[in-house]
């Protein structure tokens, strides 16, 4: 009765659907005897509509099968790193408790991945300690995102293609806390695109990027451009009665297209302002820009249409929400640095501070934002840092204040605080920080390597203090 309650609910889901182009309610479509002939007619061939309702039938029909114990389901927990999202736990579901006792690494085998640790749990979720429960978690390793990219082994980005997926093997017997025995096997049991039917795929878990609102749009009144962005809104903003600071994020142009989820994917510079920890003390909204194009290039060139509606975009966000004018922030790499410093050479007034990195912009465009608060990121490896040299000593020049510290990328965060605390704690408005040339990657030992324009990035949000420094400047 218990599945037959559900199919009907499905079926009043579809029916709904397709019931707003005929003007037909759901109640008046479902009745007593819809169910009674869709259950019966075996041979009739399904239209779309119900072949949707049967792949959930299908579904809540497997959650009710109790059956021989055995791998039911695999499903991945996918976090974004500096080098972007990665499988960061596989959790195999069950269809009986198991026995933490009867577990160890060698039980699984996450193919081309390595498992660090495993625990049970009574549900679908990450967990440090054994609950009983029929799911298993397992850790996955995650390398340095500096480790070069020739010797990671940690499901990294591949071009644009992110892999989210895993294939599990369980090789030794393992025991039920009933006492039954579910033996090993070389069987392979993987995530499924399919998973989930028309609800979506649920085998993928991805807490990072479900913590944003995706795909909102702008139509920018001026230049009739219409922008997409994704949002985040902290919680319980709308009855806190507070106001809260706005971040915005501009990646670099690997990201340009029209996905809302690889702007998220990509790196950490969008989300690490919508984590759990950073909002746990510093509550936030969070706005990263999608651009359908590179809209700004290293010939000072950019489309007017995306550099003004943007700035739009944020004014008008400052009228809608409860937005502290006096904490607006913009972060970004590449060609989200030097977007960040046109607009705020466009207006001085938008942004409080920028924390930028591996950019630049022609020096003399840029000269009169030598009193913002800038906090700047790059590597000596890389080419734009010539370039953003001569944007520093320009800002000197006309008056700017700047503080200037260099480390290595392969320190130890202590060491790597040590120096860049010099810089952030001092009274200069502008801070220049380095990674030094030779240190910007490394290989599977720790050795130092080169440095280049990406790696700065995978470093860059993760360093001690910046995003501090830039949380504590005001107007």
């Amino acid at each position: 009765m218990k599945v037959r309650n559900k199919w009907i609910a499905a079926l009043c889901s579809v029916v709904m659907a397709a019931g707003m182009a005929t003007g037909v309610s759901a109640e008046e479509a479902v009745t007593e005897e819809t169910v009674v002939e869709a259950e019966s007619s075996e041979e009739t061939v399904a239209t779309e509509p119900e072949r949707a309702v049967q792949v959930i039938v299908a579904e809540e029909q497997v959650e009710d099968t109790n059956g021989e114990p055995g791998i039911r389901k695999v499903y991945t927990v996918n976090h974004i790193y500096g080098d972007g999202q990665k499988v960061s736990n596989v959790i195999v579901e069950y269809n009986t408790a198991i026995a933490a006792d009867s577990l160890t690494l060698d039980t699984f085998e996450v193919l081309n991945r390595t498992i660090t640790a495993v625990h049970t749990n009574s549900e679908r979720e990450v967990t440090d300690e054994n609950v009983e429960g029929n799911y298993v978690v397992l850790d996955l390793e995650i390398q340095s995102p500096i480790l070069d990219d020739k010797y990671a082994t940690d499901g990294r980005i591949q071009g644009m293609t992110v892999i989210d997926s895993a294939t599990v093997i369980q090789h030794q017997d393992i025991t039920t806390v009933d006492g039954a025995v579910i033996a090993g096997s070389e069987e392979e049991h993987s995530t499924s695109g399919g998973d989930g039917g028309i609800m979506g795929n649920d085998a993928v878990i991805t807490p990072d990027m479900s913590r944003f609102d995706d795909n909102h749009y702008y139509n920018d009144p001026d230049s009739h451009t219409v922008l997409h962005y994704n949002f985040y809104k902290p919680e319980g903003y709308a009855e806190s009665g507070e106001k809260y600071p706005l971040v915005l994020f501009i990646p670099d142009a690997s990201a340009v297209g029209d996905s809302w989820e690889y702007i998220l994917q990509q790196g950490n510079g969008g989300t690490v302002w919508a984590s759990e920890e950073w909002q746990a003390e510093n509550p936030c909204f969070v706005v990263t820009m999608i651009y359908a194009d590179k809209y700004i290039n290293d010939y000072w060139e950019y489309y007017e249409d995306y550099m003004f509606g943007t700035m739009n975009l944020i004014r008008d966000l400052e009228e809608k929400y409860p937005i502290d004018t006096s904490r607006v922030y913009t972060t970004g790499q590449s060609m989200g640095c030097m977007a960040s410093m046109v607009m705020m050479e466009k207006d001085p007034e938008l942004f409080t501070a920028a924390y930028i990195m591996a950019g630049q912009w022609d020096a003399e465009q840029v000269k009169d934002i030598k009193d913002q608060n800038l906090l700047l990121l790059v590597s000596e490896d890389d080419p734009a840092c010539q370039k953003l040299d001569k944007n520093v000593e320009k800002w000197e020049e006309e008056g700017g204040v700047v503080a200037r510290a260099t480390f290595e990328g392969v320190a130890a965060p202590e060491e790597q605080a040590a120096v860049i605390d010099e810089a952030l704690s001092s009274d200069a408005n502008i801070c220049y920080l380095k990674i030094a040339s030779g240190t910007g990657s490394m290989d599977l030992d720790g050795n130092a390597l080169k440095g280049s324009h990406r790696m700065t990035w995978r470093l860059g949000y993760d360093l001690p203090g910046v995003k501090e420094w830039l949380f504590s400047q005001t107007k």
